[in-house]
């Protein structure tokens, strides 16, 4: 629907302006009547002019099918007073975890995530993987923007509010833009008993802000990241200490964090990110206080789950098949590149009519390459699986992390070993860079799996 005060687009859900966070187990169907209540006539601007309010969802990070009436971002549209019906089937081997389900109509993508038109998906089962989260209070937090881009008082409160530096950051130019808000609120206060552990599940759900994500008082134990627990692909290694983590526009951390001593201030902030030459402010903030003096709230986290009752499924990959992989050229390479017209993959500006870029087989891992032939950074998505981010530039990382979603510096160059074993993925699908004005204008491609 459109806010009736702002006119922007927003998910009504049950009456109110609050996207659900939805919560499903392997082996479920998740059904979704999706309806198109915006207005045909516009007040936001898009990319190529004024908005035309169509509208679908992708569910982002699910290993399941491209094909209607699941995943399909590509014949799935609704324009105004239409609607859709999503049937999709999560498989038995779904990661359990944080995912997330955001609108993606192309062209539109960008304005309607910034809108807040996004929200939380959550696998169940992740405590079988980390059997310490059992018990532990659980926080979903969002992250969406506030605009700040105006020279107006509100704005100027909105920058101190977050303690935005004046200081430069990186190389890029111009004035802020955006911060983020948590759940739609401006430096909230979490409330955390002193060395109380809580489960915090993050999802950046900004279309192009990058989160950079430390806690002042101390470390962060991860457990899953893009909704991957570190202990799917290696059992051995279920949790990872960890100063900060990197959120490209898409990712999700989840993470133990544990309460700060009485009268120890600590917050959660975003870093600095240099975007690059061309890229747009990302300063260090304050995105939310820990607090250890207010009362507790009623625990969030469920009781049970049909995910209780199911074995953990694991999967690793075998490090002989990494070697193999890595000794092979790249099967397939992704350029992403721009200029004043456009951004582009290998050369080529998206069009929904486009044929598919390149074609895969299912039932086995493959080589890819991508590569940032470009002045700032971007972040590379490609729908229905994860892929192993194993190597920068030709050389080994050496602890490779399981991602759906990855941040690519200028000129970098990215080694990932990508998932395609799944046989209920067929059909046409797409790749593109999540900043979502970018895969707007162009810099997005399809892929079909056979």
């Amino acid at each position: 629907m459109n806010d009736e005060v702002s006119g922007r687009g927003a998910f009504s859900f049950e009456g109110r302006e609050v996207p659900p966070v939805i919560r499903v187990s392997p082996g479920q169907k998740l059904q979704i009547t999706y309806l198109n209540r915006m207005k045909v006539s516009s007040s936001e601007v898009c990319v190529d002019g004024p908005c035309m309010n169509m509208t679908n969802l992708h569910f982002h990070g699910l290993h399941v099918s491209p094909d209607s009436p699941q995943d399909d971002v590509i014949s799935m549209m609704a324009m105004p007073g239409e609607s859709l019906r999503y049937t999709v089937d999560i498989p038995l081997n779904q990661p359990s975890g944080l995912y997330w389900y955001h609108t993606h109509p192309h062209g539109e993508s960008y304005q309607q995530d910034l809108d807040g038109m996004s929200g939380a998906i959550v696998v169940e089962g992740i405590e079988r993987y980390v059997p310490e989260l059992r018990g532990l209070t659980e926080r979903i937090l969002v992250l969406r923007d506030a605009e700040v881009d105006q020279d107006d008082e509100a704005s100027r409160l909105l920058k101190t509010a977050v303690a935005i530096s004046k200081s430069p950051c990186g190389e890029a130019v111009g004035r802020v833009g955006r911060i983020f808000t948590v759940n739609g609120v401006v430096r909230p206060r979490i409330s955390i008993a002193p060395r109380e552990k809580q489960f915090w599940r993050i999802v950046n759900a900004s279309p192009d802000l990058y989160a950079d994500l430390t806690i002042d008082s101390e470390k962060m134990i991860m457990v899953a990241l893009d909704g991957m627990p570190l202990a799917y692909h290696n059992p051995g290694h279920a949790t990872e200490s960890v100063q900060h983590v990197l959120l490209a526009p898409g990712g999700r951390l989840e993470a133990i964090v544990m309460g700060p001593e009485l009268g120890t201030q600590s917050s959660l902030r975003s870093l600095c990110v240099d975007t690059g030459a061309d890229g747009d402010p990302n300063p260090a903030m304050v995105i939310a206080d820990l607090d250890p003096t207010r009362h507790q709230e009623i625990r969030t986290r469920r009781q049970t789950s049909v995910a209780d009752f199911q074995e953990a499924i694991f999967e690793p990959l075998p490090s002989r098949t990494i070697q193999k992989l890595k000794k092979r050229d790249a099967a397939f390479v992704v350029n992403f590149t721009e200029d004043k017209k456009g951004f582009y993959i290998n050369g080529k500006k998206y069009k929904p009519t486009d044929d598919p870029m390149v074609t895969v087989k299912t039932g086995s891992y493959v080589r890819w390459q991508v590569v940032n032939r470009t002045h700032e950074i971007h972040p590379f998505h490609i729908h229905q699986v994860h892929f192993l981010v194993y190597g920068k530039g030709g050389v080994s990382i050496r602890d490779p992390k399981w991602m759906d979603t990855v941040n690519l510096e200028p000129g970098q160059s990215l080694d990932l070993i990508m998932d395609f074993t799944d046989p209920i993925i067929r059909g046409i699908s797409v790749f593109h860079c999540h900043l979502l004005k970018h895969e707007d204008k162009g810099m997005m491609a399809k892929i079909r799996f056979e």
